[in-house]
């Protein structure tokens, strides 16, 4: 018994020595909590493009260091640093960045145009893999709305590009100070002739009142260029007889229009100095400009704010949005913003596409389109009593909140409901509110009137990306253009007449036939697919 006992007890007690031994390892073996954390996967670090408009108040830092640009790196899943890219000169910073090798590894922006010369370069990422493999949110975007997989595709059959649900949205806008034609007696311009007219009168027969010939009657620098293209149908190319065709004699027709206005002194005469339209809004504030060619749509906060400016100034002035006049070739309605805008891609050369993803997903989460869309809850707004964001402190968003509109570029916003629809969020209780809502449905009623054809038949976005080579030949638009500005403010020595024959000779000389004839085939073999004028009042989403 007692040698049964004792083998027992050593039994036992080797038991415990081995148990004790394996605890020993496993806590051995077992990291400490700073050994633990360093395993866990490493935070990846990306750079990316930002616009730089030139509108970031000092006390808010940099366009690439402020609070937003810090917010988005203590909420997302990735380190970013920014590289401010100035927004009217986008493509030339785009370029030195890539031939220096310096380019950011997701880049932003929303010339279609341009990122697909990028692509015919090779200079961007395919994207297919990487969304199936390693994408969230953007893959159940594209699941549930194909139209961004279709639009993000190239002649390759790959997808290049990312983008955002907007719906159909107003982009060009034509503003007209009512209460200076009711003092000349004088009715809305319903054609290209009344608004010549007009807009002579606006400077020759003093409508402020000052006993000065002072005023300008309608504005040509920047995006009014386009506007005024549009009454002419200017854009490109369009239908004609079934054929997709350049559109030569509108050219000249609307660069007769103005040279006109510039020869009779209706317009700035340094219209041409005034590259980003800063002249032509501020001559609008103060009081010395009668017709306003503008864009960025009239939904934007800018747009509201330009007109808060005119009313501290004058308020008085009484303002409204006018269709674009009939012109030789018909009445159209001006730019718009496409429904679906494809705005980013990722760099061919990113170190870490795996990362640039994650930013993608976290960018298009409804969290992050939010804070971009009103801010921080609690600082920026509060839930009003239906559940809607209400601004508690518009200017204080206005101060800390400019650049958010750049970094919501793959904010889906049709997509977050009738809060987000912004005269929804305008106090009716106000005058001035309650009269920009009244502005900006009648600038939907004007310019996107189911009616009548938009004056741009064709939008870079669903255009074909030309053949490299092509590219080339494409660069000569710029040089053409250069010829009808010439043509505009030469008199006699330079005319409309000339520029068009100097640009056509350039065209056929340069291979241009050769973009025209890859137009042409596209349109014949895909007309019944392309995504048309006409269809995009369809593109809704909910």
């Amino acid at each position: 018994m007692k040698t049964n006992r004792s083998t027992k007890s050593y039994v036992a007690l080797l038991s415990c020595v081995l148990a004790l031994g394996t605890l020993i390892t496993a806590c051995a073996n077992e990291p400490k909590q700073g050994e633990a954390n360093l395993k866990k996967e490493k935070r990846g670090a990306i750079t990316s493009s930002i616009y730089d408009r030139g509108n970031l108040p000092p006390e808010e830092g940099t366009i690439d260091n402020n609070r937003w640009t810090r917010w988005i790196n203590e909420k997302g899943p990735v380190d970013v640093k920014f590289i401010s890219i100035p927004r009217w000169e986008s493509k030339q910073k785009y370029n030195t960045l890539f031939a220096s090798g310096g380019a950011p590894d997701i880049m932003f922006e929303y010339d279609t145009a341009y990122l697909n010369q990028l692509y015919t370069q090779k200079s961007l990422m395919p994207l297919d893999d990487l969304i199936e493999k390693h994408s969230t949110e953007y893959k159940k975007l594209i699941t549930q709305y194909p139209v961004l997989k279709q639009l993000g595709q190239k002649a390759d059959g790959k997808n290049y590009l990312f983008g955002r649900l907007q719906g159909l949205k107003t982009s060009d806008l034509l503003f007209i100070r009512m209460d200076w034609l009711k003092k000349l007696n004088l009715q809305v311009p319903a054609t290209t002739d009344d608004l010549f007219k007009v807009a002579k009168a606006f400077r020759e027969q003093d409508p402020d009142g000052n006993g000065m010939q002072d005023t300008y009657g309608i504005n040509l620098s920047f995006t009014a260029d386009g506007i005024i293209n549009s009454m002419f149908q200017n854009t490109g190319y369009f239908v004609q007889d079934g054929n997709m065709v350049r559109a030569w004699e509108q050219a000249k027709e609307a660069t007769t229009f103005k040279k006109k206005l510039f020869e009779a002194g209706i317009v700035d005469k340094d219209y041409l100095t005034d590259k980003n339209g800063e002249k032509a809004k501020q001559d609008w504030i103060t009081g010395k400009l009668g017709i306003f060619a503008t864009s960025s749509g009239v939904d934007q906060p800018m747009q509201f704010q330009t007109y808060q400016a005119l009313k501290k100034n004058f308020p008085d002035a009484q303002i409204a949005p006018i269709e674009l006049p009939k012109g030789p070739y018909g009445q159209f309605n001006p730019g718009y913003k496409f429904p679906v805008q494809m705005t980013a891609a990722i760099n061919v050369s990113a170190k870490d596409p795996i990362s640039v993803m994650k930013y993608v997903d976290f960018l298009v989460t409804q969290p992050t389109m939010q804070a971009f869309k009103n801010g921080i809850e609690g600082e920026h707004f509060k839930m009003d009593l239906s559940g809607c964001p209400e601004p508690t402190d518009k200017e204080k968003i206005k101060r800390e909140m400019p650049q958010t509109n750049d970094l919501a570029m793959l904010s889906s916003f049709a997509l977050m409901g009738k809060c987000e629809i912004y005269e929804v969020k305008m106090n009716l209780d106000v005058p001035q509110e309650k009269e920009y809502f009244n502005i900006i449905k009648q600038s939907e009623k004007a310019y996107l009137n189911p009616e009548r054809a938009f004056a741009r038949e064709f939008d870079g976005a669903i255009l074909p990306v030309l053949p490299n080579e092509m590219q080339v030949n494409l660069k000569n638009t710029e040089t053409m253009e250069e010829m009808w500005k010439k043509s505009i403010v030469s008199g006699d020595k330079y005319t409309p007449e000339q520029a068009l024959k100097e640009a056509q000779s350039l065209w056929e000389k340069t291979g241009g036939k050769q973009i025209d004839e890859f137009y042409a085939k596209w349109y014949s073999e895909n007309k019944d697919k392309i995504i048309s004028s006409k269809d995009l009042y369809k593109l809704k989403f909910e």
